[in-house]
């Protein structure tokens, strides 16, 4: 029988029935190499480029400019990689240079004592709030004419919510076209809302995956609200805002946080510089400055249990995405507008043509079919053609289907347009891939319109029940696709019993009235939250009564200490090689290789260093040492103090180490133990037979080997027999 396998250093660790134990250090388990090469080229490449990343940074902020731009560099995928890695690296050179994205910050606070601090500086200005008055509401989202989806969504919402709150929308874009029912809402621009989002009682944004929400990040961490998740993976986002120098902190602080320095270190290779973004979700630091969040779908939340733990959903609400039952369903008109003729049996698939919609797959099942020889059936892709060498395939494709072939990209299409195409089709194909969270405003389109629709079960799409749409398996055979073609062409019965469906859930449930009255409660919950975490504070103020802003910000690090959070951290001391010219040991190295190798959604890795300038010792992310071990190429970092929370987990490598003793000395090792950390220090030998002062602050002590465990064992004991009854 083959022996157990003895735990690795992180099981050991993040084992809490092992605390109060003494145990023999686990054997070291493979894990990333303890140094690479820097990339030698960063440096020079960010020097000589700076005119060009200052005239790109202009591109990003202007859409149609920057659409012209990724169209023509996408055309080429080396260019693309090379502008998008110099970008990249200007981002984060920009983010370690110290642009400072909340204005304010006390370097010697953590971060969230640092949000907390603005919040106690605000309740103590706030004025009282009239009673009876409806609550303000500062609603952050795209608007039209901005071509996304979700301006679109804002527009349907709005107009239900306006009945509860009094809304002031806060946007990044300088036209803003509302339907006459929404014109008197006042507008707001970013910038002024960053400075006064104080005012509101409530902040509702709206963020996707997509250039469009990337002014939003820097204005939640400030003004925290409600949030609606469009996209569970936003790296696109992020990495936009990162780019474009809008918060040049975005990407880089969202993946290290989400994910670690594993995630970091994936990002730094020539891949993931180019699919990092799409690879890791780095939604954390949004389902954490939410008060409440909403998603579209039971898999979007699945997918935050995934990533981040089940206590990330704890805060996440359900709400189907709504749709406004159609005003005009004229088919004849429409196919008149189009130029269709009345016989033509049409298959329209809505939306950007892209990888993950599948659209080689639906040409291909489609030039099997016997729709293709078929002169009364055309199909068309009702979008725009993607801007990439995919969207080259595609046209390849639909070249290669021959002259006689009735395949058409339509193109970008206005409202009007795209309504037609709705109304004039009989059936319609949304196909999925690699679904990150997002739900599909095409297909409740095509739903909505009783167009029969053929999907696939990825994603939320896997949600909709068999007699509202067509549903094949997730990874469907191209055969599946063109029996489901085949049948819908010849089954007129078929096509209606599924648009009838297919309206009656919309009725039953993506209603705007139900889906506002869901808002409501999110809202109201939200709400209730804040307001009793504001009492808590304001008796919290009362109590302290603070003389001066040292003494707020004594506070506020209470405050935050008090706090719990989703996930949690193995903080490992990297002090004694955290200065430049200075590296690890063997033991530590291979270690810290081991521990940073390991990724858990509920659980990262954060190495820290101990500072002992200023009036009293803190513990900061060793962000630079790190950087030069990994060789990630980064320059200087920022370097926070570290958030700590009960159920955090800290290893030192040395109990004998000089920043082990000094923070026993300073009561920190007491004081986290106090809030529920659990501290974990290896013992490398007993020198004089005795264990450094400092030991006694630990739960549990690893030892370097069975002679040191033994000796200790037999020390307790004795320890015990001395102080137990006569």
């Amino acid at each position: 029988m083959r022996a157990p396998a003895s735990p690795t250093l992180f099981e050991l660790l993040t084992d809490d029935a092992a605390a109060g134990s003494i145990a023999v250090l686990p054997p070291p388990a493979p894990g990333l190499a303890p140094a690479v090469a820097a990339p030698a080229a960063g440096a020079g490449l960010r020097r000589l480029a700076a005119p060009l990343l200052l005239a790109a940074r202009v591109v990003l902020r202007r859409p149609q400019v920057r659409q012209l731009a990724l169209r023509i560099l996408k055309r080429s995928p080396a260019l693309y990689a090379r502008a998008y890695r110099m970008m990249m690296a200007s981002g984060a050179s920009a983010a370690a240079a110290g642009a400072d994205v909340q204005p304010g910050r006390v370097d010697t606070l953590s971060p969230r004592a640092n949000a907390i601090l603005r919040r106690l500086q605000s309740l103590q200005a706030a004025a009282p709030r009239q009673p009876g008055a409806r609550p303000r509401l500062a609603f952050v989202s795209p608007l039209p004419p901005e071509r996304t989806g979700v301006a679109v969504y804002a527009t349907e919402l709005l107009a239900e919510l306006s009945a509860h709150f009094e809304i002031e929308l806060v946007v990044a874009q300088l036209d803003v076209r509302l339907p006459p029912a929404l014109a008197h809402l006042p507008v707001r621009q970013a910038a002024w809302f960053a400075e006064h989002g104080d005012e509101y009682d409530q902040v509702l944004y709206q963020i996707g995956n997509s250039p469009f929400h990337s002014h939003m990040f820097a204005l939640l961490a400030r003004h925290p609200g409600v949030v609606v998740l469009h996209d569970f993976f936003i790296g696109g986002a992020l990495t936009h805002a990162q780019m474009s120098g809008a918060d040049p902190r975005a990407w880089s602080e969202a993946l290290l946080y989400s994910h670690g320095y594993a995630a970091v270190r994936a990002s730094r290779t020539a891949d993931g510089r180019v699919q990092a973004h799409k690879d890791w979700p780095c939604s954390l630091p949004v389902l954490e400055s939410a008060t409440r969040t909403i998603v579209h779908s039971h898999h979007a939340r699945q997918l935050a249990i995934d990533w981040f733990g089940a206590d990330a959903a704890r805060r996440i609400d359900i709400i189907p995405h709504p749709r406004t039952p159609p005003e005009v369903k004229d088919r004849a008109a429409a196919r008149a507008a189009l130029g269709i003729d009345a016989d033509t049996f049409l298959v329209c698939s809505f939306g950007f043509v892209a990888p993950n919609k599948l659209t080689h797959e639906l040409l291909r099942a489609w030039i099997a079919s016997s729709l293709h020889t078929d002169p009364r059936c055309a199909l068309v892709l009702a979008g725009a053609n993607h801007d990439s060498p995919y969207g080259v395939e595609v046209e390849a494709l639909i070249r290669s289907a021959g002259p006689d072939a009735n395949i058409r990209i339509a193109g970008w299409l206005d409202d009007a347009a795209y309504r037609h195409y709705l109304q004039a089709a009989d059936v319609g194909v949304q196909l999925r891939t690699n679904a990150r969270g997002e739900s599909s405003g095409a297909v409740l389109d095509c739903m909505n319109y009783a167009l029969p629709t053929i999907v696939n079960a990825n994603g939320s799409m896997a949600e909709f029940p068999p007699d509202a749409v067509w549903r094949l398996p997730d990874a469907f055979e191209a055969g599946e696709l063109v029996a489901a073609l085949e049948t819908l062409r010849r089954d007129p019965a078929r096509r209606a019993a599924l648009g009838q469906g297919a309206v009656a859930l919309l009725d039953a449930q993506f209603r705007p009235a139900r889906c506002a009255a869901l808002y409501l409660a999110t809202l109201a919950a939200a709400r209730a939250a804040t307001h009793a975490r504001h009492a808590a504070w304001r008796t919290a103020l009362a109590a302290a009564a603070p003389a001066d802003e040292r003494q707020m910000q004594l506070l506020a690090a209470t405050l935050a200490a008090q706090e719990s959070t989703a996930g949690r951290q193995v903080l490992v001391d990297v002090s004694a090689w955290s200065r430049p010219g200075t590296r690890p040991d063997p033991l530590a190295a291979s270690q810290l290789a081991e521990l940073l190798a390991r990724t858990r959604g509920d659980l990262r890795v954060e190495p820290v260093w101990l500072d002992t300038a200023g009036d009293a010792p803190r513990w900061r992310q060793a962000r630079n040492a790190i950087g030069r071990l990994l060789g990630l190429g980064w320059p200087e970092q920022d370097e926070p103090v570290v958030d700590v929370h009960a159920g955090d987990v800290f290893y030192a490598p040395d109990t004998a180490a000089a920043a082990v003793a000094a923070a026993f000395d300073a009561g920190l090792l007491a004081a986290w133990r106090a809030r529920g950390v659990i501290v974990n220090l290896l013992v490398r030998s007993l020198d004089g037979g005795t264990l450094p002062p400092a030991a006694a602050a630990a739960d549990r002590l690893l030892c370097a080997t069975e002679a040191i465990a033994q000796q200790l064992a037999a020390d307790s004991r004795a320890s015990r027999q001395a102080t137990g009854p006569a």
